[in-house]
């Protein structure tokens, strides 16, 4: 009988460790400056970008600030590429130009003219790809490999550290403060 229960007691123990564990919310941060623009550009601006991806349910909750920009807002984006290049629009953050794309829910307007905070949920229906400065041809071939709704695809470059926040503003339109959003600790651990 005590072999009995040991076998019992180990067969739980199997049955208890396969069953798949809650995974938090990776929270992510990044700091937006002038500097890190291509090209560098001096800035009265700052920007703070701080988020919850949540895998499971396929959403990021998103709090953006930024302050002491030199021209008005105009809208703000996560692009996908390495720091010191820039790449395509993946998620619309806000913008104040009516132009996120009809496949994406329309995002939010950027509150203020030179200072705010706009939040939000993203989910996989508000992946795009829009092409940035005419680097790549537009879709369907110059997607850089993120498809529109690739949730996945986005979260994957977010964990490489391949995504950043840009603010853009009258000013510079095509970008005042940018961030580059880190990677996780882990991502070169899982590549091997």
């Amino acid at each position: 009988m005590n072999a009995m229960l040991k076998f019992l007691a180990a067969g739980v123990v199997v049955v208890i460790s396969a069953l798949p564990v809650a995974v938090a919310a990776q929270s992510i941060l990044a700091q937006c400056d002038g500097y890190q623009v291509v090209s560098s550009q001096s800035s009265t601006g700052t920007a703070t970008f701080r988020a919850k991806v949540d895998r499971a349910n396929k959403t990021i909750q998103y709090e953006l600030n930024y302050k002491d920009l030199e021209g008005d807002v105009i809208q703000s984006h996560i692009h996908f590429s390495r720091p010191g290049s820039n790449g395509g629009i993946v998620l619309f953050l806000c913008t104040n130009a009516g132009n996120t794309p009809a496949s994406a829910t329309p995002a939010p307007l950027c509150p203020g003219t030179r200072e705010g905070t706009v939040t939000g949920t993203l989910q996989a229906s508000d992946v795009v790809y829009v092409p940035f400065g005419n680097q790549f041809p537009p879709p369907p071939n110059g997607t850089q490999g993120i498809s529109p709704g690739d949730f996945d695809d986005v979260v994957r470059a977010i964990d490489a550290g391949a995504t950043y926040v840009v603010v853009h503003t009258k000013a510079q339109p095509t970008g005042e403060l940018r961030g580059q959003i880190p990677g996780r600790d882990d991502h070169a651990e899982n590549q091997h």
